[in-house]
């Protein structure tokens, strides 16, 4: 193999790296746990989250070239929490994923199961399309699929699929779909012919067969990326989303750009988990989420298919806070009010139910009240009768 002739890059330790980063006009609150942080992560993971955070000098019309130099206050603490928010979208999709991937396997399990338990083997399940291979290749797509699809069976450690292989018995695609990964699914679909296609989609509630192998495509891509824990935040999607014509697509402003960014990819999550799990509260999590999306020169909500207020509530009823009205708290009443109507509802029979010594001295104190009460209203009248100054 040829070796480039450029020169290769200099190897840099931690230290060189976090005052590479300043010299860049990075602001470091703190080097040494930028420099800790770099041990961590890794510097050329970080570097594609402050990328959007570096200058552009203009070349031409709609020609830029980036540069070596940071925006005025950009920071590594600013950057790392970008970092954070990226590993937390990265669950929340994966979340949604995993649910769709066992749903999708399920679902083609019962279905393509119905009439012939090995399904996955009848090439009359098959479009012809999938069973000749493409020129210049040996193996046709199916035959592709049959030989990955083995692999996957007998590296499973799955006991029930260890049990027929073990048995030597023919496995069933209800029991052989536990061993499929989603690129199996989304792959076995493509294949499928329309008649079968059409199976899938109608317990989706899809109208459209290429719709569906639309979105298996880029869920298994960002599938790949979210499993590789690569950047997913403001990354195109592995293709422009194609949606049916159903109204809960029609109301999510969703144009070419917004089909090309996270935004479309989470409507698309949305309809398939909601249609699942009917109670799901995922939305509401990534509508937090989105929400506290860390400040980062160079990276707006826009550059993730959302609008500069953040994640569209008023599209998505259930991630609106409901705010619940708290109860009025009790009057406080007057000291006096209440010793008031407590004396008024005091009866004969009360008296006899205590000890006589210590109702006596209450009796005495409320004695002593009332005679320190009149004195008031005597030094009142007294006040009220004397004649004021000219």
């Amino acid at each position: 193999m040829d070796q480039p002739t450029k020169v290769v890059k200099p190897f840099l330790e931690y230290d060189q790296l976090v005052k590479k980063l300043a010299e860049r006009g990075m602001l470091l609150h703190n080097p040494l746990r930028a420099q800790r942080k770099l041990t961590q992560v890794g510097y050329y993971r970080l570097s594609g989250y402050w990328s959007p955070a570096l200058k552009y000098q203009f070349i031409a019309p709609g020609e830029y070239e980036k540069l070596n130099e940071f925006k005025v206050n950009t920071s590594f603490e600013s950057i790392f929490e970008l970092y954070l928010f990226d590993k937390k979208l990265r669950l929340e999709l994966m979340c949604a994923i995993e649910r769709i991937e066992v749903y999708l396997r399920t679902i083609m399990a019962h279905e393509l199961g119905r009439n012939n338990p090995l399904a996955y083997l009848d090439k009359k399940n098959f479009s012809k399309f999938a069973l000749i291979p493409d020129d210049g290749q040996k193996f046709s797509e199916f035959e592709q699929w049959q030989r990955k699809h083995e692999i996957l069976l007998q590296e499973s450690r799955e006991e029930s699929i260890k049990s027929h292989i073990d048995a030597k018995k023919p496995i069933p695609i209800w029991v052989a779909c536990e061993a499929w990964n989603f690129g199996t699914v989304s792959k076995l679909y493509s294949m499928l012919n329309g008649a079968n296609q059409k199976l899938i989609c109608d317990r989706l509630g899809i109208d459209n067969r290429q719709v569906i192998d639309n979105w298996l495509i880029n869920i298994n891509g960002i599938r790949n990326r979210c499993a590789h824990h690569s950047r997913v935040c403001n990354r195109p999607n592995i293709r422009t989303l194609m949606l049916p014509k159903l109204g809960f697509f029609n109301t999510l402003k969703l144009g070419q750009v917004e089909l090309n960014k996270l935004y479309g990819f989470i409507c698309v999550l949305w309809f398939l988990v909601s249609r699942i799990g009917q109670s799901s509260n995922w939305i509401c999590r990534v509508a937090d989420l989105i929400d506290k999306k860390p400040e980062v020169n160079g990276l707006a909500f826009k550059s993730m298919g959302f609008g500069e207020e953040g994640f569209p509530r008023k599209l998505f009823p259930q991630t609106v806070k409901k705010v619940t009205p708290q109860p009025e708290p009790p009057a406080i009443k007057p000291p006096l009010q209440e010793l008031f109507e407590k004396v008024d509802s005091l009866s004969d029979q009360d008296l006899s139910k205590g000890p006589f010594d210590v109702t006596d001295q209450h009796i005495e104190k409320l004695i002593t009240l009332a005679m320190k009460l009149e004195d008031m209203k005597k030094q009142s009248v007294r006040s009220n009768a004397s004649p004021k100054p000219a």
